[in-house]
This record gives C-alpha cells, structure tokens and sequence, in this order.
C-alpha cells in the first residue's frame, strides 16, 4: 500500500515487551488518523489487577508512525513514554520501539483488527461453482 494511501484509524491489538524477563502486556488502542495526525486511547492490563487508560497523540509521516502514550495516572511509568515504529506495506500492522526518556526501552508489535478500512469495504468475491 502506497504510503500516500495509509489511514491508521481503527481498534488495534498489541504487545509490548520490557527489556528484561517481565513478560510482554497485551493493549488494545483505538485510533484515529485525519491528515497524518494521530489520536487515540489505549487500555492495558493494571498492576493491580485493574485496568490502566492512556492517551496517545503523535504523526505519521509515509510509513514511519511516531506518538507519545500518557497514562491517565502517571504512577505506572512516571513520565510519557514515546512510540516510534514502522507501518508495514500493508498498512495493519506497526512495529517498532517505545521509550521512557532516561529510563527503559522496549519492542511493541500492533495489528489492525479486521483490516484496513480498504480491506473491509471491499466486497467478497463470489463463490464459482462448477
């Protein structure tokens, strides 16, 4: 897909990953993209059992997707943690690198839920029977 035709809108499906031997956490992030801006909210798994909210904002720029995540409660990273990854061709699924500045780093891995809005306003091929 042509980055000029990318839309990032919809309901993703992630993992994150510490740089040590905690296990990854599982998000869910609704986002919503309209001229390269990015805007959305993210839910996780809580330390407490409970769940975590975030806000994300950031930019796409062809392929290259840059957002910073901010708990609605800062305790659980105390800063604004900075996600830069790399759309891949086509277009459902983003990979890269989250940051706390002075802190930690790790992996995240996204995957559109259902498709690109492309793939899933286009009509299903008819069955051909012989």
């Amino acid at each position: 897909m042509a980055a000029a035709d990318l839309d990032l809108s919809g309901r993703w499906s992630g993992l994150y990953n510490y740089p040590h031997s905690m296990p990854p956490t599982p998000f869910e992030a609704e986002i919503r993209e309209q001229g390269g801006l990015i805007a959305g909210e993210t839910i996780e798994p809580g330390h407490d059992g409970g769940t975590m909210h975030a806000m994300i904002s950031g930019r796409r720029a062809g392929h290259d997707v840059h957002f910073v995540k901010t708990y609605d409660d800062l305790l659980p990273a105390g800063a604004p943690i900075d996600y830069r990854g790399t759309v891949a061709e086509g277009g459902d699924e983003i990979e890269g690198r989250w940051t706390i500045a002075g802190s930690w780093s790790g992996t995240f891995l996204m995957i559109r839920e259902g498709g690109s809005k492309e793939e899933a306003a286009a009509p299903e091929a008819a069955e051909i029977r012989l």
